[in-house]
């Protein structure tokens, strides 16, 4: 993966506060607008990494494959209710 290097300026936004991304930003993130990103801030505070949220977390899909799978019978029962 190739690391990008370039200045991002700091700025005010009613009562937020934020760092600019360019629409280049936005497409090498491929993100959209209501995205989630977990934010790490190093104890100095020079460092921020952002991580693009998976929608659903992969512990979680594994219970709920785990789930489908051992109870697959009593789920097919059911959704003919």
């Amino acid at each position: 993966m190739q690391e990008i290097h370039e200045n991002s300026k700091f700025f005010k936004s009613g009562n937020s506060f934020g760092l600019r991304l360019t629409k280049s930003d936005k497409e090498k993130m491929h993100a959209q607008l209501g995205d989630e990103y977990e934010k790490d801030i190093s104890s100095d505070g020079r460092v921020i990494t952002f991580k693009k949220k998976e929608s659903i977390s992969k512990d979680t899909q594994k219970m709920i494959d785990k789930i489908f799978d051992e109870d697959s019978d009593l789920i097919d029962a059911l959704k003919d209710l």
